[in-house]
């Protein structure tokens, strides 16, 4: 799973929820595995851009496009127009977050990609000769390049998991590791550089300082606000440092530091843009509060609202200013413009070519269907078994968990752990964990007249929660910590109990335990027992019950048996092994279902049939992410964006 991406994906509401069908191909028929190619998940997603005012021909934006496998798209744009000047793959690149124009007009791009061998690489795109230059993997430990900053004479970039900073020089190609500035710190988030050449970087995800590396050595500015996070944008405008913090409880205030007076001038509640600096003109900054664009004064504090809402959805980000217009984009590759002499803004028609979304999540539905959801860029997609049609909803966030519960869809949407009920194609927002700083509801089921869903705390915090939710009336039940300091990644339900499986990573890297399993009696909101049925082994992933009431789970080395009425671990059989000595973070990495006498399920990226008697696991399918046990009684099972079926006889 990739790092938090909550400041795009917050914008990912389930609003206008707009249908595309797809052509029906027959359903397979016979035994085994069986391709049914993809399910309709496309979008157009671009974290990273950067704006060429000056470009000899004309101002230029530049959008990096994610795709599900890759490679991702450098997309060319006219930043007056929008038109489409050219689209250039990015070798072994799943996506970015960080784009940078340099003084020569050279673009530099970090990228993300945590498949062994790819990592997060750094590329160079020359205009004059329209090429992309691979500069290789800037530090060989890390999975993902947050961000670039290019300079006359340099380009540093910021890294995670190992929270590092970099520095590749273009004269001669050498990149060079400078360490972690703010030890026990996984990401660095976003640099900015001064005038006078200072490096500012913003750290998460636990104590959201800002590390200034300079000639004579670091320095750490910490910030205006309490609690974890990340520094998440930071821009030098004058002699001030604007840096806006993504708070795990999910606000995000931004700070203003003067830099001549080495202090906090002020504090400015609710920033959504992901960029703060990008729209100065002169004494202001422009960015966005609440989904409109504001002008903010830098000498008074003063905020003038503008009634620009219309930036194309996701996430607005502030490029700059081409004579009197404001240039931006919204997270799902769309440009806007602002003029700041009429006061009017504009959106531009998209143009970037929508890429194939990863398979984040597998459900039934109550209408016979198989649900998938969209990971990063969201989108929510219905396969009928029966006819091999297909359905699209791409205006729906980055579903953690699907089921049914009493007829009707639910949906776990990250961040902030939101569930929605999706009935008829008309979403309704149900609850919202952000509060409890909560986000990634992995897992979902119904109990009884309750939904219950489990979830992983936000970065930098512990304290996963189970929550109960009855629909009819809206009344919510949350017992965060109810193992303390670990995330609910598991459930499964029987007369009246729900069975939680954990993981003892939260939103830190330091596990706080061993993987627990516990029994909840809804009844009496208390717990019956908890245990920890495999030794050493630091999540416990997917749980179920077979035909026999016998209650079963798969972490990634071991299948265990546990009587639901004790707790008393049964049995345990280590299927292989698992790194749990450098492990940072794992959450729900399985899956097991039971169906037509065998236990089926999805670990380390394998599918088996497994024998309950022996406890043996047969490789039925490989490579794969999900495993679903779909409504008309076969397994279907999703790899990146590909979909697939197991049809068992």
């Amino acid at each position: 799973m990739l790092p938090k991406l909550a400041a795009l994906l917050l914008a990912f509401s389930l609003t206008s929820a707009v249908q595309a069908e797809s052509a029906a191909a027959a359903p397979p028929t016979g035994c085994g595995f069986s391709t049914l190619g993809t399910l309709p998940l496309t979008g157009a997603t671009t974290a990273g851009t950067a704006l060429d005012r000056d470009h000899p021909d004309g101002p230029r934006v530049y959008s990096v496009t994610s795709s599900a496998s890759g490679p991702a798209q450098l997309g060319i744009r006219d930043a007056l127009d929008g038109s489409l000047i050219a689209e250039r793959p990015l070798p072994l690149a799943l996506g970015s977050w960080a784009v940078s124009v340099a003084p020569d007009h050279s673009v530099y791009v970090g990228s993300y990609n945590a498949t062994a061998g790819a990592m997060g690489r750094l590329f160079r795109y020359l205009p004059g000769q329209d090429k992309v230059v691979e500069l290789g993997i800037p530090i060989a430990t890390e999975t993902f390049v947050w961000t670039v900053a290019a300079t006359a004479d340099a380009v540093y970039g910021g890294t995670s998991p190992g929270g590092k900073l970099f520095r590749h020089d273009p004269a001669t190609g050498i990149t060079t590791d400078l360490g972690n500035p703010v030890p026990g710190e996984q990401f660095v988030r976003d640099l900015a550089v001064g005038p006078d050449g200072k490096l500012y970087a913003g750290m998460g995800a636990s104590s959201m300082k800002i590390a200034v590396v300079g000639t004579t050595g670091t320095t750490v500015i910490d910030p205006p606000v309490q609690g974890s996070g990340y520094a998440y944008d930071l821009d030098v405008v004058g002699h001030h440092l604007l840096v806006r913090f993504g708070r795990s409880d999910g606000t995000n205030p931004m700070g203003v530091y003067d830099l001549e007076r080495r202090a906090w001038k002020d504090v400015v509640d609710d920033v959504d843009s992901l960029t703060v600096g990008g729209g100065r003109h002169g004494r202001h900054a422009y960015f966005f509060q609440h989904e409109e664009l504001v002008r903010y004064d830098l000498v008074s504090g003063r905020i003038t609202k503008l009634g620009f809402t219309d930036y194309g959805g996701g996430a607005a980000r502030t490029l700059g200013w081409v004579g009197d217009t404001l240039i931006g984009t919204g997270s799902t590759g769309r440009i806007w413009h602002y003029n700041r002499t009429t006061g009017k803004g504009r959106l531009l028609d998209g143009t970037l070519t929508g890429q194939p979304v990863s398979i984040r999540s597998l459900g039934n539905g109550p209408d016979g269907r198989v649900y998938g959801g969209g990971f990063f860029t969201g989108g929510l997609a219905a396969y009928d078994p029966a006819t091999g049609e297909s359905q699209f909803w791409p205006n729906v966030g980055q579903s953690e968990g699907i089921t049914t519960h009493k007829g009707k869809l639910y949906l776990g949407v990250y961040p902030g752990a939101r569930i929605y009920e999706f009935e008829n194609g008309a979403p309704k927002l149900l609850a919202n964990l952000s509060e409890q700083e909560q986000d990634r509801p992995f897992a979902m089921v119904s109990a009884g007249d309750w939904l219950a869903f489990g979830t992983v705390p936000k970065s930098g915090t512990l304290g996963g929660a189970l929550s109960l939710l009855d629909p009819a009336t809206g009344t919510l039940r949350v017992r965060r910590g109810i193992i303390p300091g670990q995330s609910v990644i598991g459930l499964a339900y029987r007369d009246g109990i729900v069975y939680g499986a954990t993981s003892a990573f939260g939103g830190i890297s330091t596990p706080q335990g061993q993987g627990t399993l516990f029994a909840y009696d809804i009844a009496a909101d208390a717990l019956k027992w908890q245990t920890v049925p495999v030794e050493g082994d630091l999540s416990l992933g997917s749980i179920t019950f077979d035909d026999q009431g016998r209650l079963w789970g798969l972490t990634p080395d071991a299948l265990y048996e546990v009587d639901p009425a004790t707790g008393r671990t049964l049995r345990v059989s280590k299927h292989g092994t698992y790194p749990w000595s450098t492990a940072v973070q794992v959450w729900l990495d399985t899956n097991i279902v039971f169906h037509n006498g065998y236990l089926w399920g999805k670990v380390q990226g394998k599918a088996y049939r497994i024998d309950r008697a022996t406890m043996a696991l047969s490789l039925i399918a490989r490579p794969i992410s999900n495993l679903l046990k779909g409504p008309d009684g076969h397994l279907y099972l999703s790899r990146n964006e590909n979909f697939h079926t197991y049809r068992i006889c």
